[in-house]
Protein backbone atom coordinates (compact mmCIF):
# COMPACT_ATOMS: atom_id res chain seq x y z
CA UNK A 1 0.00 0.00 0.00
CA UNK A 2 1.01 3.62 -0.21
CA UNK A 3 2.49 4.32 3.22
CA UNK A 4 1.61 7.49 5.11
CA UNK A 5 4.68 9.26 6.50
CA UNK A 6 5.95 12.72 7.15
CA UNK A 7 7.67 14.56 4.32
CA UNK A 8 11.38 14.02 4.57
CA UNK A 9 14.23 15.94 2.98
CA UNK A 10 16.37 13.89 0.60
CA UNK A 11 20.08 14.60 0.97
CA UNK A 12 21.49 16.33 -2.09
CA UNK A 13 24.09 14.33 -3.97
CA UNK A 14 25.64 14.05 -7.41
CA UNK A 15 24.06 11.71 -9.94
CA UNK A 16 26.46 8.79 -10.35
CA UNK A 17 23.65 6.55 -11.44
CA UNK A 18 25.21 4.13 -13.88
CA UNK A 19 27.64 2.93 -11.24
CA UNK A 20 25.02 2.88 -8.48
CA UNK A 21 27.38 4.92 -6.29
CA UNK A 22 24.70 7.51 -5.54
CA UNK A 23 23.79 5.52 -2.44
CA UNK A 24 27.23 5.05 -0.98
CA UNK A 25 27.51 8.38 0.77
CA UNK A 26 24.03 7.98 2.18
CA UNK A 27 24.88 4.51 3.47
CA UNK A 28 27.44 5.84 5.93
CA UNK A 29 25.89 6.43 9.36
CA UNK A 30 26.62 9.68 11.21
CA UNK A 31 29.84 9.95 13.28
CA UNK A 32 29.77 7.79 16.35
CA UNK A 33 27.58 5.15 14.71
CA UNK A 34 30.07 2.69 13.19
CA UNK A 35 28.97 -0.22 11.07
CA UNK A 36 28.92 -3.42 13.12
CA UNK A 37 28.74 -7.07 12.23
CA UNK A 38 26.90 -9.62 14.33
CA UNK A 39 28.89 -12.84 14.63
CA UNK A 40 27.86 -15.56 15.10
CA UNK A 41 24.27 -15.43 13.89
CA UNK A 42 21.55 -15.86 16.48
CA UNK A 43 20.14 -19.43 16.51
CA UNK A 44 16.83 -19.92 14.67
CA UNK A 45 13.81 -19.16 16.83
CA UNK A 46 11.24 -21.73 17.91
CA UNK A 47 8.01 -21.42 15.90
CA UNK A 48 4.65 -21.90 17.59
CA UNK A 49 2.93 -22.30 14.23
CA UNK A 50 3.91 -23.89 10.96
CA UNK A 51 2.78 -20.90 8.94
CA UNK A 52 4.11 -17.36 9.06
CA UNK A 53 1.64 -15.45 11.23
CA UNK A 54 2.73 -12.06 12.49
CA UNK A 55 2.58 -8.28 12.33
CA UNK A 56 4.27 -5.72 10.10
CA UNK A 57 5.99 -2.72 11.67
CA UNK A 58 7.28 0.36 9.84
CA UNK A 59 10.64 1.80 10.92
CA UNK A 60 10.02 5.45 10.14
CA UNK A 61 11.71 7.44 12.87
CA UNK A 62 15.03 7.70 14.66
CA UNK A 63 15.79 5.72 17.77
CA UNK A 64 15.07 2.15 18.78
CA UNK A 65 13.35 2.22 22.18
CA UNK A 66 9.77 2.47 20.86
CA UNK A 67 10.41 -0.37 18.42
CA UNK A 68 11.93 -2.56 21.12
CA UNK A 69 8.87 -1.92 23.29
CA UNK A 70 6.53 -2.70 20.38
CA UNK A 71 8.33 -6.00 19.70
CA UNK A 72 7.88 -6.93 23.36
CA UNK A 73 4.18 -6.10 23.11
CA UNK A 74 3.78 -8.31 20.06
CA UNK A 75 5.78 -11.17 21.58
CA UNK A 76 3.73 -10.99 24.79
CA UNK A 77 0.59 -11.43 22.67
CA UNK A 78 2.01 -14.70 21.30
CA UNK A 79 3.18 -13.27 17.97
CA UNK A 80 6.11 -15.27 16.60
CA UNK A 81 6.83 -13.38 13.35
CA UNK A 82 7.41 -9.76 12.48
CA UNK A 83 7.88 -7.99 9.14
CA UNK A 84 10.14 -4.93 9.50
CA UNK A 85 9.69 -2.30 6.79
CA UNK A 86 12.57 0.14 6.22
CA UNK A 87 12.66 2.93 3.64
CA UNK A 88 15.00 4.74 1.31
CA UNK A 89 13.81 7.61 -0.87
CA UNK A 90 14.00 8.99 -4.34
CA UNK A 91 12.99 12.56 -5.02
CA UNK A 92 10.16 11.93 -7.51
CA UNK A 93 8.89 9.37 -10.00
CA UNK A 94 11.55 10.37 -12.55
CA UNK A 95 14.54 10.29 -10.21
CA UNK A 96 17.49 7.96 -10.67
CA UNK A 97 19.03 8.50 -7.23
CA UNK A 98 17.96 6.39 -4.25
CA UNK A 99 19.28 7.34 -0.82
CA UNK A 100 18.81 6.47 2.81
CA UNK A 101 18.31 9.60 4.92
CA UNK A 102 19.69 8.42 8.24
CA UNK A 103 18.12 11.37 10.05
CA UNK A 104 14.63 9.95 9.47
CA UNK A 105 15.08 6.22 10.19
CA UNK A 106 16.87 4.20 12.87
CA UNK A 107 20.65 4.18 12.44
CA UNK A 108 22.19 1.00 11.12
CA UNK A 109 23.29 -0.04 14.60
CA UNK A 110 19.77 0.60 15.91
CA UNK A 111 18.26 -1.34 13.01
CA UNK A 112 20.46 -4.29 13.85
CA UNK A 113 19.52 -4.06 17.52
CA UNK A 114 15.82 -4.03 16.63
CA UNK A 115 16.21 -7.17 14.50
CA UNK A 116 18.32 -8.85 17.18
CA UNK A 117 15.72 -8.12 19.83
CA UNK A 118 12.97 -9.72 17.74
CA UNK A 119 15.16 -12.81 17.31
CA UNK A 120 15.88 -12.92 21.04
CA UNK A 121 12.13 -12.82 21.72
CA UNK A 122 11.72 -15.96 19.62
CA UNK A 123 10.38 -14.26 16.49
CA UNK A 124 11.03 -15.08 12.89
CA UNK A 125 11.87 -11.90 10.97
CA UNK A 126 11.10 -10.75 7.46
CA UNK A 127 12.95 -7.61 6.36
CA UNK A 128 11.24 -5.51 3.70
CA UNK A 129 13.21 -2.52 2.37
CA UNK A 130 11.02 -0.18 0.32
CA UNK A 131 11.39 2.96 -1.80
CA UNK A 132 9.30 6.06 -1.13
CA UNK A 133 8.98 9.38 -2.94
CA UNK A 134 9.96 12.64 -1.28
CA UNK A 135 7.90 14.71 -3.72
CA UNK A 136 4.82 13.40 -5.48
CA UNK A 137 1.73 14.52 -7.34
CA UNK A 138 -1.79 13.26 -6.59
CA UNK A 139 -1.29 10.04 -8.57
CA UNK A 140 2.43 9.55 -8.00
CA UNK A 141 3.77 6.67 -5.93
CA UNK A 142 6.48 4.05 -6.25
CA UNK A 143 4.28 1.86 -8.44
CA UNK A 144 4.54 4.33 -11.34
CA UNK A 145 8.19 5.39 -11.24
CA UNK A 146 9.49 6.24 -14.71
CA UNK A 147 13.17 7.26 -14.80
CA UNK A 148 14.80 8.44 -18.01
CA UNK A 149 17.26 5.56 -17.72
CA UNK A 150 16.23 2.24 -16.24
CA UNK A 151 19.89 1.19 -16.21
CA UNK A 152 20.68 4.10 -13.93
CA UNK A 153 17.69 3.46 -11.69
CA UNK A 154 18.42 -0.25 -11.28
CA UNK A 155 22.09 0.49 -10.58
CA UNK A 156 21.02 2.73 -7.70
CA UNK A 157 18.36 0.27 -6.54
CA UNK A 158 20.79 -2.65 -6.59
CA UNK A 159 23.22 -0.71 -4.43
CA UNK A 160 20.44 -0.06 -1.90
CA UNK A 161 18.87 -3.51 -1.86
CA UNK A 162 22.16 -5.44 -1.62
CA UNK A 163 23.27 -3.19 1.21
CA UNK A 164 20.07 -4.06 3.06
CA UNK A 165 20.57 -7.74 2.20
CA UNK A 166 23.98 -7.67 3.88
CA UNK A 167 22.37 -6.31 7.04
CA UNK A 168 19.76 -9.07 6.80
CA UNK A 169 22.46 -11.71 6.40
CA UNK A 170 24.44 -10.42 9.38
CA UNK A 171 21.31 -10.45 11.56
CA UNK A 172 20.09 -13.93 10.58
CA UNK A 173 16.87 -12.60 9.01
CA UNK A 174 14.61 -15.46 7.95
CA UNK A 175 12.97 -13.92 4.86
CA UNK A 176 14.18 -10.98 2.77
CA UNK A 177 11.84 -9.05 0.49
CA UNK A 178 13.73 -7.89 -2.63
CA UNK A 179 11.16 -5.20 -3.51
CA UNK A 180 7.71 -3.87 -2.78
CA UNK A 181 4.97 -2.60 -5.10
CA UNK A 182 7.33 -1.48 -7.88
CA UNK A 183 4.70 -2.14 -10.53
CA UNK A 184 6.35 -0.27 -13.41
CA UNK A 185 9.53 -2.31 -12.99
CA UNK A 186 7.90 -5.73 -12.94
CA UNK A 187 7.99 -6.48 -16.70
CA UNK A 188 11.78 -6.10 -16.72
CA UNK A 189 12.78 -9.68 -16.14
CA UNK A 190 16.49 -9.47 -17.05
CA UNK A 191 17.11 -6.57 -14.71
CA UNK A 192 15.25 -8.26 -11.87
CA UNK A 193 17.07 -11.56 -12.43
CA UNK A 194 20.32 -9.64 -12.04
CA UNK A 195 19.05 -7.86 -8.92
CA UNK A 196 17.97 -11.12 -7.29
CA UNK A 197 21.30 -12.76 -8.16
CA UNK A 198 23.13 -9.88 -6.47
CA UNK A 199 20.98 -10.29 -3.37
CA UNK A 200 21.58 -14.05 -3.26
CA UNK A 201 25.33 -13.44 -3.46
CA UNK A 202 25.24 -11.79 -0.02
CA UNK A 203 22.12 -13.29 1.62
CA UNK A 204 21.39 -17.02 1.86
CA UNK A 205 17.91 -17.02 3.40
CA UNK A 206 14.51 -17.15 1.73
CA UNK A 207 13.46 -14.47 -0.75
CA UNK A 208 10.15 -12.98 -1.79
CA UNK A 209 8.77 -9.86 -3.47
CA UNK A 210 5.68 -7.91 -2.43
CA UNK A 211 3.30 -7.45 -5.37
CA UNK A 212 -0.01 -5.60 -5.30
CA UNK A 213 -3.17 -7.65 -4.70
CA UNK A 214 -4.37 -6.69 -8.20
CA UNK A 215 -0.98 -7.11 -9.90
CA UNK A 216 0.58 -10.36 -8.63
CA UNK A 217 0.32 -12.03 -12.05
CA UNK A 218 2.52 -9.38 -13.68
CA UNK A 219 6.00 -9.85 -12.14
CA UNK A 220 8.14 -11.81 -14.56
CA UNK A 221 10.60 -13.20 -12.01
CA UNK A 222 8.66 -15.36 -9.55
CA UNK A 223 10.74 -18.35 -10.65
CA UNK A 224 13.82 -16.68 -9.14
CA UNK A 225 12.28 -16.40 -5.66
CA UNK A 226 11.31 -18.81 -2.89
CA UNK A 227 7.82 -17.45 -2.21
CA UNK A 228 5.23 -15.48 -4.13
CA UNK A 229 4.47 -12.41 -2.05
CA UNK A 230 1.58 -9.99 -2.29
CA UNK A 231 -0.19 -7.44 -0.18
CA UNK A 232 -3.94 -7.83 0.17
CA UNK A 233 -6.34 -4.90 0.20
CA UNK A 234 -9.18 -6.43 -1.79
CA UNK A 235 -12.53 -4.66 -1.57
CA UNK A 236 -14.86 -7.12 0.14
CA UNK A 237 -18.16 -5.34 0.72
CA UNK A 238 -19.97 -2.28 1.96
CA UNK A 239 -20.80 -0.98 5.41
CA UNK A 240 -22.59 -3.62 7.46
CA UNK A 241 -21.83 -6.61 5.21
CA UNK A 242 -22.04 -9.72 7.44
CA UNK A 243 -19.19 -12.20 7.77
CA UNK A 244 -20.89 -14.93 5.71
CA UNK A 245 -21.23 -12.52 2.77
CA UNK A 246 -17.61 -11.47 3.13
CA UNK A 247 -16.64 -15.15 3.08
CA UNK A 248 -18.49 -15.54 -0.22
CA UNK A 249 -16.62 -12.57 -1.70
CA UNK A 250 -13.31 -14.15 -0.70
CA UNK A 251 -14.04 -17.41 -2.56
CA UNK A 252 -13.23 -16.30 -6.15
CA UNK A 253 -10.25 -14.26 -4.90
CA UNK A 254 -8.92 -17.31 -3.09
CA UNK A 255 -9.55 -19.62 -6.05
CA UNK A 256 -7.67 -17.34 -8.44
CA UNK A 257 -4.68 -16.98 -6.11
CA UNK A 258 -4.39 -20.73 -5.48
CA UNK A 259 -4.62 -21.48 -9.20
CA UNK A 260 -1.77 -19.05 -9.80
CA UNK A 261 0.23 -20.65 -6.97
CA UNK A 262 -0.27 -24.09 -8.51
CA UNK A 263 0.92 -22.82 -11.87
CA UNK A 264 4.04 -21.24 -10.38
CA UNK A 265 4.72 -24.34 -8.21
CA UNK A 266 5.62 -22.40 -5.08
CA UNK A 267 3.73 -21.16 -2.02
CA UNK A 268 2.58 -17.60 -1.54
CA UNK A 269 2.33 -15.30 1.44
CA UNK A 270 0.50 -12.09 2.22
CA UNK A 271 3.30 -9.62 2.94
CA UNK A 272 0.59 -7.22 4.13
CA UNK A 273 -3.07 -7.73 4.93
CA UNK A 274 -5.14 -5.36 7.01
CA UNK A 275 -8.13 -3.10 7.53
CA UNK A 276 -8.30 0.34 9.11
CA UNK A 277 -10.85 1.13 11.80
CA UNK A 278 -13.26 3.35 9.84
CA UNK A 279 -16.76 2.70 8.52
CA UNK A 280 -15.53 2.27 4.92
CA UNK A 281 -12.79 -0.26 5.63
CA UNK A 282 -14.55 -3.10 3.80
CA UNK A 283 -14.68 -1.25 0.48
CA UNK A 284 -11.56 0.90 0.94
CA UNK A 285 -9.05 -1.13 2.97
CA UNK A 286 -6.22 0.35 0.90
CA UNK A 287 -7.19 3.94 1.74
CA UNK A 288 -4.82 4.99 4.52
CA UNK A 289 -6.16 8.58 4.35
CA UNK A 290 -9.83 7.59 4.46
CA UNK A 291 -12.42 9.82 6.10
CA UNK A 292 -15.41 8.75 8.17
CA UNK A 293 -16.27 7.57 11.66
CA UNK A 294 -14.40 4.93 13.62
CA UNK A 295 -16.32 1.65 13.65
CA UNK A 296 -14.50 -1.34 15.09
CA UNK A 297 -17.28 -3.76 14.13
CA UNK A 298 -16.41 -3.31 10.45
CA UNK A 299 -12.77 -4.09 11.14
CA UNK A 300 -13.71 -7.06 13.31
CA UNK A 301 -15.84 -8.66 10.58
CA UNK A 302 -13.07 -8.14 8.04
CA UNK A 303 -10.54 -10.00 10.17
CA UNK A 304 -12.96 -12.77 11.08
CA UNK A 305 -13.65 -13.38 7.41
CA UNK A 306 -9.92 -13.36 6.60
CA UNK A 307 -9.26 -16.03 9.21
CA UNK A 308 -12.28 -18.08 8.07
CA UNK A 309 -11.03 -18.03 4.48
CA UNK A 310 -7.36 -18.85 4.94
CA UNK A 311 -7.01 -20.79 8.21
CA UNK A 312 -7.15 -24.26 6.63
CA UNK A 313 -5.01 -23.73 3.52
CA UNK A 314 -1.84 -25.88 3.87
CA UNK A 315 1.63 -24.40 4.10
CA UNK A 316 2.76 -25.79 0.74
CA UNK A 317 0.22 -23.44 -0.86
CA UNK A 318 -0.09 -20.63 1.70
CA UNK A 319 3.01 -19.69 3.71
CA UNK A 320 1.07 -17.29 5.92
CA UNK A 321 0.55 -13.56 6.39
CA UNK A 322 1.72 -10.41 8.11
CA UNK A 323 -1.03 -8.25 9.56
CA UNK A 324 -0.74 -4.59 8.61
CA UNK A 325 0.22 -3.26 11.07
CA UNK A 326 1.54 -2.72 14.60
CA UNK A 327 2.35 0.96 15.08
CA UNK A 328 4.46 1.78 18.18
CA UNK A 329 2.44 3.81 20.65
CA UNK A 330 -0.88 3.54 18.80
CA UNK A 331 -3.96 3.81 20.98
CA UNK A 332 -7.55 2.59 20.86
CA UNK A 333 -9.62 5.21 19.07
CA UNK A 334 -6.87 6.60 16.82
CA UNK A 335 -8.74 7.77 13.73
CA UNK A 336 -8.08 5.67 10.63
CA UNK A 337 -5.54 3.45 12.35
CA UNK A 338 -4.66 -0.02 11.09
CA UNK A 339 -2.88 -0.83 14.34
CA UNK A 340 -4.90 -3.15 16.56
CA UNK A 341 -4.05 -2.00 20.09
CA UNK A 342 -7.28 -2.36 22.07
CA UNK A 343 -9.36 -3.24 19.01
CA UNK A 344 -11.87 -6.14 19.21
CA UNK A 345 -10.23 -7.65 16.10
CA UNK A 346 -7.03 -8.19 18.09
CA UNK A 347 -8.59 -11.19 19.85
CA UNK A 348 -9.32 -12.79 16.47
CA UNK A 349 -5.77 -12.15 15.31
CA UNK A 350 -4.22 -13.44 18.55
CA UNK A 351 -6.12 -16.72 18.25
CA UNK A 352 -5.13 -17.06 14.57
CA UNK A 353 -1.47 -16.46 15.42
CA UNK A 354 -1.31 -19.13 18.11
CA UNK A 355 -3.36 -21.98 16.63
CA UNK A 356 -3.55 -24.00 13.42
Amino acid sequence: MRHSTSIFLLAAMALLAASGLSLLKAQTPPPGQPLVRIVPPIPPAHRKTQQVRGFSMQLFQQGKDEYIKAIDEMADLGCTWVNLSFSARQDNVHSEVIAINWTTVPSENELREIIMHAKKRGMGVMFMPIVLLSNSGPKDWRGVIAPASWDNWFAAYNSYITYMARVAADCDVDIFCVGSELLSTEPQRERWVDTIAQVRSVYKGKLTYSANWDHYEYPTFWDQLDYIGMNNYNELGDFGTPVDKLDETWKPIKKKILEFVAKEKKPFMFTEVGWHNLVNTLNQPWNYVAEGKVDYNEQLRAYQSFVDTWKDVPRDEFMGAFIWEWWPGAKYGDHGSYSLQGAPALDVVKKWMSTE
